[in-house]
């Protein structure tokens, strides 16, 4: 059904390219088929950084320096495969501006155990953005060792210059 919809949007985008409910429209179904933590443990298991870079906002794509090297350095950052993970603390965040515009934002944990200890993924995703459809997508994204009970080290990070909440700056 989902592969039937998206198909449907992207005749009538062909039809009506300028049309922002469309473009919002198709944006966030590709969001939200993609953007899965499953998804996310299995792009950094095959160390697929064109697959994380098409997930990430636009706002990273165009002012993150080096962006695919980031990546792979994000990558290097975790030492071993990740076999199992658990889902940590979630987080959501909205505006509505009351004109119809609206911004969704979901702040997500990946916990996980490699060989050489625990880690964490902390994302920040924009599932909806009627002002700008292209920020839809990742807009931060950091690992961090974890050794509990309550040690934190950031290990690396890739974040949006605007638009990320206070828990990342």
């Amino acid at each position: 059904m989902a592969k039937i919809i998206l198909s449907i949007l992207t005749f009538l985008l062909m039809l009506f390219p300028n049309c922002t409910r469309l473009q919002v429209e198709y944006r966030q179904r590709i969001v939200n088929r993609d953007l899965t933590e499953a998804n996310i443990v299995r792009i950094i298991n095959a160390d697929d950084a064109t697959a994380l870079e098409a997930l990430m906002c636009g706002n990273i794509k165009q002012n993150v320096l080096g962006l695919r090297d980031k990546i792979g350095e994000f990558f290097d950052a975790i030492d071993s495969e990740i076999n199992t993970f658990t889902l940590g603390s979630k987080g959501t965040y909205s505006a509505d501006r009351g004109n119809g515009k609206s911004i969704r934002q979901s702040v997500r944990q990946i916990n996980f155990e490699t060989s050489s200890g625990s880690f964490a993924i902390v994302s920040t995703w924009e599932t909806y953005n009627s002002f700008q459809p292209d920020e839809m997508g990742i807009r931060a994204i950091t690992i961090a060792k974890v050794v509990p009970p309550s040690t934190v080290t950031i290990l690396y990070d890739i974040c949006a210059t605007n638009g990320v909440g206070e828990w990342h700056e």
